[in-house]
């Protein structure tokens, strides 16, 4: 066989990798999430049988018209491959064409490899398979909540007598330092990165995936806190949003919300999932929990919670901040947008929304490219947080104790949630150093804000140094 059949052959092989990549990638994309979509159609046990039924139909069409674009796209690449060596077959006049021998295999094989060319660097951190996975698992809530009674079901879970610790405050406030600083895993079992995007059922997905060896690097905020897949982040958010359908998540704002009896229940079945001894206890860091915080009260729920604050106007320029890299990232890359939007992390954004407690919406003044904004921001969720600072189970901690004096604020928590924790020798804080703004703040609403900070710093853990 001619030297230039097995060239055709190469050239035919690096045609389909390159016809695959760029015709079936999106619509495979699509028939996968429609395949998925159908499933938690299926599983849906809210639904009833005509709203069922209808969208089963509505999708099933969506479902058949990708089969068929795949299907059809498939052979388009086949043909493309196979065009170079059969054009050559036919005007070389070969009677039999050699499809079996080492050669034929290995220009095949070498005309592959431009799928490494093709791959280049790409903007987002997340591939496109693991952006399919998070996409089928993520967005759909009922698949996820059949995953996780078959996991509660499987480990025959039980909920704990010990109570479960919640790190809270407003989105920069420092919950992730914090958490970090605090978690020890003899002492405590949290959600990890480990566990995405499996967050409703962490132990089969720790059967497929479970790395020895896992990098740092810094997150997407910038900000000099670095994090690995075994961190522990803000990723409880999901089950509630799972559990409640969204029903609190609305266009433009986040509503205050009960819990009723089965999703309590569930939730607190659910933190056990995450233990690897018995004697851990729960932890976890969730910006949004102030929605909930009275509900829970309500419950007399066997919990300690710990509430960040910062100053106001140092606060509400890391916010604004975050708004711009964020809708710059999002922008760039939309799935960090779907992202956000699926672990409930509203704070800043192109879909950023603000708290709904019920107070007068100060936000309504201002735009979100001003600081007055965020400063607005902050007096709504630390005005409402006062009703709740003088419950015997939550305990306010002040963002520069946290910077400056890491170990002294270790030891006054562990004392407070009564726990031995380790006394280790953490160097104060680094922060990364931000360009001087001078952004004047509406009088009125500063004056409002910082008779709020006061308030906060006179109730705050106090140190031993």
């Amino acid at each position: 066989m001619s030297y230039i059949y097995y060239l055709l052959v190469l050239l035919g092989s690096a045609l389909f990798c390159v016809a695959v990549v760029f015709l079936l990638q999106k619509p495979f994309f699509k028939l996968a999430v429609a395949a998925v979509k159908q499933m938690d159609i299926l599983l849906n046990p809210k639904l009833d049988e005509r709203e069922k039924d209808r969208l089963i139909l509505k999708n099933l069409g969506r479902l058949l018209s990708q089969l068929f674009i795949n299907l059809f796209l498939f052979f388009v690449t086949l043909a493309i491959g196979a065009l170079p060596a059969v054009v050559y077959v036919k005007y070389a006049e070969v009677e039999t064409p050699d499809v079996s021998s080492l050669y034929f295999y290995l220009s095949m094989l070498i005309g592959s490899l431009v799928l490494f060319l093709l791959k280049g660097k790409s903007k987002s951190d997340y591939s496109y398979w693991s952006k399919l996975l998070h996409t089928i698992i993520l967005d759909n809530y009922s698949v996820g909540q059949f995953l996780l009674k078959r996991e509660l079901k499987k480990n025959n879970v039980k909920p704990s007598d010990k109570p479960f610790i919640m790190v809270t405050g407003l989105a920069r406030a420092g919950t992730t330092a914090l958490t970090n600083l605090l978690y020890e895993p003899k002492v405590f079992h949290s959600i990890s990165y480990l566990n995405m995007p499996f967050l409703m059922a962490p132990n089969l997905w720790k059967k497929v995936y479970n790395p020895k060896k896992v990098k740092e690097r810094e997150r997407a905020h910038g900000d000099n806190v670095t994090f690995s897949e075994s961190s522990i982040e803000a990723l409880e958010e999901y089950f509630f949003k799972a559990s409640l359908n969204d029903a609190y998540v609305h266009e433009k704002s986040l509503a205050v919300h009960e819990i009723n009896d089965d999703t309590y229940a569930l939730y607190l079945k659910y933190q056990q999932l995450f233990k690897a001894e018995d004697s851990t206890h729960y932890l976890a860091k969730n910006n949004n929990y102030m929605l909930r915080l009275d509900a829970m009260n309500k419950r007399k729920a066997n919990n300690k919670v710990i509430l960040l604050f910062r100053d106001p106007v140092e606060h509400a320029k890391s916010l604004m901040r975050q708004n711009e890299n964020f809708i710059a990232q999002q922008t760039e890359d939309p799935f960090v947008l779907d992202y956000m939007n699926w672990l409930g992390h509203y704070e800043f954004g192109l879909n950023q929304k603000e708290f709904d407690f019920g107070l007068e919406r100060l936000t309504d003044n201002y735009t979100k490219d001003t600081l007055n904004y965020w400063v607005a921001i902050w007096l709504n969720y630390y005005q409402y947080a006062l009703q709740f600072v003088r419950l015997e189970n939550l305990v306010i901690v002040d963002y520069q104790d946290l910077l400056h004096s890491p170990n002294q604020l270790k030891a006054a928590l562990a004392q407070y949630l009564n726990l031995t924790l380790e006394n280790t020798q953490e160097e104060p804080f680094q922060q990364k150093a931000k360009p001087n703004t001078d952004i004047t703040v509406d009088a009125v609403l500063s004056e409002k804000a910082y008779a709020v900070f006061q308030q906060l710093k006179e109730l705050k853990l106090e140190l031993k140094h």
